[in-house]
């Protein structure tokens, strides 16, 4: 374990060193692509703690937006004593489309439950239990006991509202030993790499587009860590694509869009120009972009830089986020209502909202 986060620890380091000149948004307008950042720029140490973040819980639970996010972690407690007491989140937000604004909040952090792993117990992939395939190549990356643990940002009425509804967001977050005031000398140590989520709408297009953008969020955190989801797809732009909205998209086949069902005469493809035009309209992540040779997923633009925030399979052979200055020249495939499968969400008195193959 110990040389586990050896490994990350230094891969943080060089990921910071190659990006401390253009940091994701803060890039120069001349490059027209950065891969983002994936360590936070705002706090200079780095020390890797054994903490993961836990998409299943977001992507299984499809609630209506009601002004706040939970974000859920799993805590290797394995030689890992100074994380066992009452904890606090130090979180540093972003909304994609003000790429400019950092937000930092602390908030306690909320112990669910421990799971102990006995040496008969069966590996998973990931210090998620749900993950247990393609165990044997991540055992490095194992806890005999994993502490799930959530935190929650939420708007407050004396305040400027910190999240809104269908909206991109990347958190960085720092654990604290619980104090009567937080601050560098109550830090342990940042969870690795960064955490994207989105919000909910209140039409089922909203919906679809949180569930799309959070099945690639997840795909992108695996491939960070080098654990396998399960998923079955080859790494190619288009079939990434196909694959995160395949789920939702009318006339789409054994789980994959059908992009000729969706973009046509009756809906055709904007122009790269459009992009200010479609984000001022509302959301557009999950939209899809082609360009000659590549294509990837809109995440948001950022009116401020010109740019938009892209989920990009097969990017240097790997899944990455990438910041883009935008071309006019861009075929942009904007997703409408109509393009999302009838009934696709189920509602059930007293319980939250569910999407039907994710726990629902």
């Amino acid at each position: 374990m110990k040389q586990q986060f050896l490994g990350i620890r230094i891969g943080l380091l060089l990921l910071a060193f190659g990006t401390e000149s253009s940091a994701d948004a803060q890039e120069t307008v001349q490059l027209t692509k950065q891969i983002a950042t994936k360590v936070d720029p705002d706090v200079p140490v780095i020390n890797p703690l054994p903490v993961s973040f836990h998409y299943d819980p977001v992507i299984r639970e499809e609630r209506l937006f009601d002004g706040s996010i939970r974000v859920h972690l799993c805590l290797g407690l394995d030689n890992a004593d100074s994380m066992r007491g009452p904890l606090v989140a130090e979180v540093h937000l972003t909304d994609l489309r003000h790429s400019s604004r950092t937000h930092v909040r602390y908030v306690p952090l909320v112990i669910d439950r421990d799971v102990f792993r006995g040496d008969s117990a069966r590996l998973a992939s990931s210090p998620q239990p749900e993950s247990v395939k393609n165990a044997r190549d991540n055992s490095a990356y194992q806890f005999h006991v994993v502490r799930y643990a959530h935190f929650d940002l939420e708007n407050r009425g004396w305040e400027a509202p910190l999240l809104a509804p269908a909206r991109v967001y990347r958190l960085f977050v720092h654990l604290h030993r619980e104090a009567e005031s937080q601050g560098p000398h109550t830090r342990l140590g940042q969870v690795p790499y960064p955490f994207y989520t989105a919000t909910s709408g209140s039409t089922r297009l909203d919906r679809a587009r949180k569930t799309i953008v959070m099945r690639t969020f997840k795909e992108f955190y695996y491939r960070l860590n080098g654990w396998q989801t399960g998923e079955k797809y080859p790494m190619d732009c288009y079939a990434y694509y196909m694959w995160a909205t395949g789920f939702c998209t009318v006339g789409n086949q054994n789980g994959r869009t059908q992009l000729h069902n969706l973009f046509d005469k009756e809906n055709p493809y904007n122009l790269g120009s459009h992009i200010p035009e479609l984000s001022g309209e509302g959301p557009i992540h999950g939209d899809y972009v082609r360009v000659p040779g590549h294509s990837f997923m809109l995440l948001s633009y950022d009116a401020q830089r010109g740019q938009v925030w892209t989920m990009e399979g097969n990017f240097n052979s790997t899944v990455e986020v990438v910041v883009r200055k935008v071309s006019p020249h861009w075929q942009v495939g904007h997703l409408r209502d109509r393009h999302i499968i009838p009934n696709l969400f189920r509602v059930f008195p007293d319980r939250p909202r569910l999407f039907p193959g994710f726990g629902g």
